[in-house]
């Protein structure tokens, strides 16, 4: 009976996996291209041009997108370097796509496989994140090691660092290596782990605090020379752009991260694409109709979502893309949701 068990269990996780390569690849071949695309393919081909030539120094010192860590945009560019002669622009915008939807797809996984597989499941069809981790954009990879470095953490021996330990520390520290967007909120929920749910593991904070910092100083290379000076700069970048003319003149209102959050915007804006509308509004009103039951059994989860929102409300650049730092959370919570209607129908 286990055995039957495990075997449909591994069924659904490969039909999620199926689901969710199938939708992020057909949306790499369809969706039109997006506003920064043209600018990190770029910055891909300059550190192509670096990395051809084997200038280090190059790499460490280049100034496109510094605003950026540089992990994601060097993985595009070792892509372009990897195509050779034939890196045309055509070329390297389809494989960094499908580089990134593959990041996004080992997303759905590990959700399928550390939680249950309707919670990877909802993951994989969920319109904003099939959107920006088919897309070069900086979205994908970080996205994956957030969540890792959560559920990895909620894995961990409350009695002494094990491996699991160790990972989310290597994770939270390449996932603000990807993109510092991610790590506010999901500092919070491990710092909440930390107090009240591994509080034996609190002199162990240190050790693990320091990994991630070197995890994330060892992948963001531009950070090698001069590391103070240039991480201040880049958080101050953000902090001026967020008042600058582009976002002023966009003029998305305090309440937009609500609005990318309960409705499926990428099917609105490409029905071609997302042929089946989308389900990103009912996934976050069976998420939210969570949150009490969840409050008593994985209290984490609420944290994640609380502080992510509280996150984009408070930040005064509003992009869509941001939103995916709480779709996890909606995603996994929506799942118990549905799964105590399905029970409560059977009884």
């Amino acid at each position: 009976m286990i055995a039957l068990v495990r075997q449909s269990r591994k069924r659904k996780i490969l039909l999620i996996i199926l689901l969710a390569l199938i939708l992020r690849f057909w949306a790499v071949f369809l969706l039109p291209q997006d506003f920064d695309e043209p600018i990190y393919l770029q910055n891909a081909f300059d550190y192509a041009k670096l990395i051809n030539k084997g200038d280090i120094n190059g790499i460490i010192d280049y100034q496109g997108g510094r605003e950026h860590p540089a992990l994601v945009k060097l993985i595009y560019g070792l892509d372009v370097a990897f195509l050779g002669k034939n890196a045309t622009w055509a070329n390297a915008f389809y494989l960094s796509r499908s580089i990134s939807a593959i990041f996004g797809s080992l997303a759905t996984l590990v959700v399928s496989l550390m939680v249950e597989p309707l919670s990877g499941g909802l993951l994989a069809v969920h319109t904003l994140a099939v959107k920006y981790t088919s897309q070069v954009y900086l979205e994908s990879l970080p996205h994956l090691l957030s969540i890792l470095a959560v559920l990895t953490f909620v894995r961990a021996s409350k009695l002494i660092p094990d491996k699991w330990f160790w990972i989310s520390a290597l994770c939270l520290g390449a996932a603000t290596a990807g993109k510092f967007t991610y790590t506010p909120a999901i500092v919070i929920v491990i710092g909440y782990l930390f107090i009240f749910e591994k509080n034996t593991l609190r002199k162990w904070l240190l050790p693990y605090s320091l990994i991630a910092l070197i995890s994330f100083i060892g992948l963001d290379i531009t950070l090698w020379h001069d590391p103070f000076r240039r991480l201040v700069e880049a958080v101050t970048f953000h902090a001026s752009y967020s008042q600058g003319m582009h976002v002023q003149g966009v003029g998305y209102p305090w309440f937009q991260p609500f609005i990318w959050v309960f409705t499926s915007f990428p099917a609105e804006v490409h029905p071609e694409v997302f042929f089946y509308f989308g389900f990103d509004g009912i996934i976050s009103v069976l998420g939210i109709s969570a949150i009490k039951q969840e409050w008593t059994e994985r209290r984490w989860l609420v944290i994640w979502f609380v502080a992510g929102m509280f996150f984009l409300l408070i930040w005064p650049t509003k992009w869509p893309q941001y939103a995916l730092i709480v779709t996890p959370a909606l995603c996994i919570m929506a799942a118990g949701t549905l799964h105590r209607l399905i029970n409560w129908v059977r009884e």
